[in-house]
């Protein structure tokens, strides 16, 4: 084994110059597995231009990482795969990546879509990283070719990192693979210590992007049934999206008109002040990989309030979580609502608790542990035997 392995770090997405805030949970991911294990970044993708056939950039976007872009209009289907494949192993070459013992990919479509053509060449350990939730969907791809090429990456045995069990579980179907050799190693979570609760009035706060993936109007009109009926609340409401008109005005319109905040885009230090003086986070996904806005108000000791979903069933139970059957049911919302609040009322939430159990698993150094172990083993060509203690080595049939 490689008593001091390094490591090149390949993203698809990454703060670049024409958008500085894409992939920057990549960001954080990579800064904190390098704050374990040396090595460098580099970032490949292929980017729409319509002007432009393929024209090749490489641009510094921090010091000792580099960006490697092409601009085409051919950024999509079978030229887009090809365009990235070339550009990667240009991007490899560049970088002398003989110079580092495993190379990892973070996203692996498209930049794997033809590993199978060229790993022979690298002679490396690779390992991939997932955070998609368009695999829960199958990309909304029939079978056939294209879905069949997407889920390649996925049949090399390749260790593959995903931020949830639920994730491995939603690769695993698309790629018709019973075991993809996976791993549980979560996103990096903000915390920020739990505050103690001063407000009489539980204040409930969600922010997001609103778009009809996170309903929020089902969730409005189920906490406007709950004002009606005399529940004490206050709410907030961060983010954009092209929902927030209907949200405006279906609040403007009901019980929620006297007591409802919309703060807009919020930035990370107002949604810490903002989690350290709320009771609640609510969110409605239909799904989610993995949830960081549900990890980071546990990591400031505030329970959450919300539908069943396994991503975030694996790090959330019943003392931080209030959960409604169907989110769709605006008086499943109004019933959650009333129980939280009687819970808040009678003093039952424990936020020192909730914020310390959070940090025990989200913590940078457990997940740096799970990610050596990782690493162990690929060196070792074990193949992912070792597991991580964050998570699992678990195929769909719960074989390790």
């Amino acid at each position: 084994m490689v008593m001091h392995p390094t490591v090149l770090h390949i993203a698809n997405w990454y703060p670049n110059p024409w958008n500085p805030n894409e992939g920057n949970f990549i960001h954080e991911q990579v800064r904190v597995l390098r704050e374990e294990v040396p090595g460098a970044v580099m970032a490949v993708q292929v980017r729409p231009n319509k002007r432009k056939i393929a024209e090749v950039r490489r641009v510094e976007l921090e010091p000792g990482t580099n960006g490697y872009f092409c601009l085409s209009r051919f950024h999509r289907g079978r030229l887009g795969e090809f365009l990235s494949t070339f550009l990667l192993l240009y991007a490899l070459f560049r970088e002398k990546f003989w110079r580092y013992d495993i190379l990892h990919v973070h996203i692996a479509q498209p930049l794997l879509s033809q590993m199978h053509l060229w790993k022979w060449l690298i002679g490396k350990p690779i390992i991939m990283t997932e955070h998609w939730s368009a695999y829960h969907y199958g990309f909304h791809l029939p079978d056939g070719p294209a879905k069949r090429r997407m889920g390649r990456p996925f049949r090399q045995g390749f260790p593959l990192l995903a931020v949830s069990q639920s994730l491995l579980d939603d690769i695993a179907a698309f790629a018709g693979q019973e075991d993809v050799n996976g791993h549980v190693v979560p996103n990096v979570v903000p915390f920020h210590g739990a505050s103690e609760a001063t407000n009489a009035v539980p204040v409930l706060f969600s922010a997001n992007r609103w778009v009809p993936i996170k309903r929020p109007i089902p969730m409005l009109q189920g906490l406007a049934l709950a004002a009606e009926r005399g529940t004490r609340f206050e709410l907030v409401l961060g983010g954009d999206g092209e929902l927030v008109g209907e949200m405006r005005a279906l609040v403007a319109d009901s019980a929620l008109a006297e007591r409802t905040t919309f703060a807009g885009w919020m930035k990370k230090d107002e949604i810490a002040h903002q989690l350290a003086r709320s009771d609640a986070n609510l969110f409605n996904s239909d799904h989610e990989t993995f949830s960081i806005a549900c990890a980071e108000a546990l990591g400031a000791g505030v329970p959450l309030v919300g539908p069943y979903i396994p991503a975030v069933a694996e790090y959330a139970g019943p003392d931080d979580w209030q959960q409604l059957d169907d989110g769709s049911n605006p008086e499943d919302w109004a019933q959650a609502i009333t129980l939280f609040a009687d819970r808040h009322k009678r003093g039952e939430i424990d936020r020192a608790a909730i914020a310390r159990s959070a940090a025990q698993r989200f913590s940078p150094s457990a997940l740096r542990e799970a990610y050596r172990n990782v690493l162990d083993a690929a060196l070792e060509g074990q193949n992912g035997s070792r597991h991580a203690p964050l998570g699992t080595s678990r195929n769909r049939t719960g074989r390790s």
